[in-house]
């Protein structure tokens, strides 16, 4: 095979949904899979018959593309997490929704400006554009508690608009810092309740923390994207062990050739950061099917150097043509 190369380990894969839907069933929780770090309507199209309650996309263009597809099915809907400050991306989005379905493609709002907007394209098209309000965490979103009822009372009473809920992705974090701030997404939650206001959507987690909030009370779906291909930045503490497959298998990984041969600390190989992402982190080095220890992995353009110890035994198996496989970091 033509390297650099992307492979999908198939077993792993479909093992990484099993595990993932068997604990969301356990906890009574629903699973949102976030679609951005895939973007391919195939794999969408399989978790949704896993039974994914619909899907999450970072942007507006790729929500484009999954309605497109056509696998979005009866009550399965999409959520745009990222906020829209255009018109012109607003007018887009209302207008899926004219065509697709009243309530097919929600989206994130974090202020009144957004909703306003939102609200006047909706009048236009004379549909209800459904909205839900992210919770910061870091980023973008409105703070938690009263800012966050103060922007809901202010949604419920603009026309065109019907809200859904609250999210509050909490990145990959430590269990308690995930648990402080399930917390806060599930109190606000509450308040809104208290003001009135229905509340059927509290989204939140990732992969590296479903577990905690997924079994954390009051919240009813989760985001995980990764979990399908087993790579992330979430380490080997807390979140899953890419190395060892403790929690989600590596399925995912870059077939590279060693181009590169003639010193004993080191291997050169023809994939770099133009064939992965290395913002996360270095990827693993896997041989055989068998991770292998290694100084580190340096990314360039378009190579990949492994560095060993000078002498080591598995630098000693790894001759001149030799194909290897990189697991990213991040995908």
């Amino acid at each position: 095979m033509r390297t650099p190369a992307l492979l999908l380990d198939l077993d792993k894969f479909q093992w990484n949904i099993e595990k993932m839907f068997t604990f969301a069933k356990q906890a009574g929780v629903n699973v949102r899979p976030h679609a951005k770090t895939f973007k391919a309507a195939a794999i969408c199209s399989k978790l949704l018959d896993a039974g994914a309650i619909g899907l999450m996309t970072q942007k507006l263009g790729e929500a484009e593309a999954l309605l497109h597809a056509g696998i979005l099915h009866g009550e399965k809907n999409l959520l745009i997490s990222q906020e829209l400050a255009d018109p012109a991306k607003i007018e887009t989005l209302v207008g899926m929704n004219v065509a697709m379905g009243e309530g097919k493609v929600l989206t994130a709002i974090e202020n009144v400006a957004e909703a306003e907007l939102l609200s006047k394209a909706a009048c236009r098209w004379g549909i209800r554009q459904h909205v839900i309000i992210e919770m910061t965490q870091g980023r973008c979103g409105v703070a938690p508690g009263k800012p966050a009822v103060d922007l809901a009372k202010k949604v419920v009473a603009l026309k065109g608009l019907t809200f859904r809920g609250i999210y509050g992705y909490e990145n990959p974090v430590e269990k308690d810092v995930a648990l402080q701030r399930n917390k806060l997404t599930v109190d606000t939650a509450n308040m809104i309740r208290s003001a009135g206001i229905e509340v059927e959507i509290v989204s939140a987690g990732s992969t590296g923390t479903y577990e905690v909030t997924g079994t954390y009370p009051g919240i009813t779906e989760i985001e995980p994207g990764s979990f399908v291909f087993g790579v992330g930045s979430e380490g080997t503490g807390y979140g899953f062990d890419t190395r060892n497959d403790v929690y989600f298998k590596s399925s995912l990984s870059v077939l590279t050739q060693i181009i590169g041969g003639n010193f004993s600390d080191r291997v050169v190989t023809d994939a770099g950061l133009k064939a992965m992402s290395g913002g996360f982190g270095a990827p693993r080095v896997r041989v055989d099917g068998e991770f292998i220890d290694c100084e580190g992995v340096q990314l360039s353009e378009e190579h990949g150097t492994v560095r060993f110890k000078d002498g080591s035994a598995v630098r000693k198996r790894l001759t001149w043509g030799t194909k290897i496989e990189f697991i990213p970091s991040h995908c």
